[in-house]
């Protein structure tokens, strides 16, 4: 039973060492993807393109009508680019929904805060020490941290906005900053399976069909079952 007992302690211990060489521990907040909404897939499509575009591909959308109506076309995404700062290329964001999910995007996107230690000037509650900077700032505004956050929250996490808090704020009102980042990760949701809707519509089709070609089936099956019986009574 000690040694039990002691067992579970290393590991306590072990995640309290985690939780603090790794940052604080958040949950991620639940995203407000609908694929069915094509207005919010445009208009973050447009976000993406004048704004997540200018460091980030799409190169899977590179014949995506959508994509290309809104400017997410393959010529002007950072292709050649060489010399990044840091010496990190910064990924392809066309299968990131379905790598990472489109609650990590949300909650990523929400959680940068100011940190002069960093040399981008900001920090991230789920990528500590990331190299992406705060791009979306002058949108959401400027974010720190609460306080030394305790690692009880180990036992209990918290959401983004219980750990950070809204020190300026940029054009956008939270609720618009909200509505913006939804936008971007219903694009991103999209992007990694952009025939969703239109496999979904077909789906119900094939369902229809088979429904209708069951109860003829099982009459023809009748049918054959009939000659097969009488046959068998013959001698």
């Amino acid at each position: 039973m000690r040694r039990y007992l002691l067992t579970l302690i290393i590991c306590l211990l072990g995640t309290v060492a985690w939780a603090q060489e790794e940052g604080v521990m958040i949950s991620l907040a639940k995203a407000p993807v609908n694929l069915a909404d094509i207005e919010s897939i445009k208009r973050g499509a447009k976000t993406f393109a004048t704004t997540c575009m200018s460091c980030h591909t799409a190169v899977y959308l590179r014949y995506d009508k959508l994509a290309q109506e809104a400017g997410v076309t393959y010529e002007k995404m950072p292709i050649n680019v060489k010399n990044w700062p840091n010496g990190v290329t910064p990924p392809d964001l066309s299968l990131e929904a379905d790598y990472r999910g489109v609650d990590w995007i949300y909650t990523y996107l929400h959680s940068f805060y100011q940190d002069t230690s960093r040399p981008t000037g900001v920090n991230n509650l789920l990528v500590p020490n990331t190299s992406m900077p705060a791009i979306l700032s002058a949108f959401q505004g400027t974010q720190v941290l609460v306080n030394d956050v305790p690692h009880t929250i180990i036992l209990h996490q918290l959401q983004w906005y219980d750990v950070l808090k809204l020190n300026s704020q940029g054009s956008m009102t939270p609720e618009q900053f909200d509505a913006m980042t939804a936008d971007v990760v219903n694009f991103l949701a999209y992007a990694a399976a952009p025939y969703t809707q239109e496999q979904q519509h077909i789906g119900w089709w094939v369902l229809g069909f088979l429904i209708i070609l069951f109860p003829l089936m099982y009459c023809l099956k009748r049918e054959y079952w009939k000659d097969v019986k009488k046959q068998k009574r013959e001698p």
